[in-house]
């Protein structure tokens, strides 16, 4: 088993599915997990407090990650909390599900900006501490 204590990860898209079973393993790894959500807040304090109660640690912080300041905002946050970062997990996703002639150019920059840009973003605030 690797070890991780000493560790900080992110994980976006934590509260939820994959997400939820990646932030749990990195932390049973001794990480210190940041667990990246935007609409499931319920679901990512439930992911805080199985951490935790497991002795780990966790903290939940919105953004939505089609919002340039809410991904700025969010790494102040974790610079604030920690210093660095030494994992990410690219995890969140979304799209538009509609036949492609129902597609309108919003649809496609939602799902572009999330899918791809958002990477581009969190990499570009997270080199610095890792």
């Amino acid at each position: 088993m690797i070890d991780l204590q000493g560790k900080v990860a992110l994980v976006t898209g934590g509260s939820r599915g994959i997400g939820k079973s990646l932030a749990q393993r990195l932390a049973a790894r001794g990480a210190e997990v940041v667990i990246n959500y935007v609409r499931h807040r319920t679901n990512a304090n439930e992911v805080v407090a199985e951490i935790e109660k497991s002795g780990g640690r966790c903290v939940a912080l919105r953004a939505n990650l089609a919002d340039e300041d809410d991904i700025a905002a969010m790494f102040a946050e974790i610079r604030s909390r920690y210093s660095r970062l030494d994992i990410i997990v690219s995890n969140a996703a979304s799209g538009v599900l509609k036949p492609v002639a129902e597609l309108r150019g919003r649809h496609w920059d939602w799902a572009v900006n999330i899918n791809a840009r958002a990477l581009m973003l969190i990499t570009q605030h997270a080199l610095p501490m890792m």
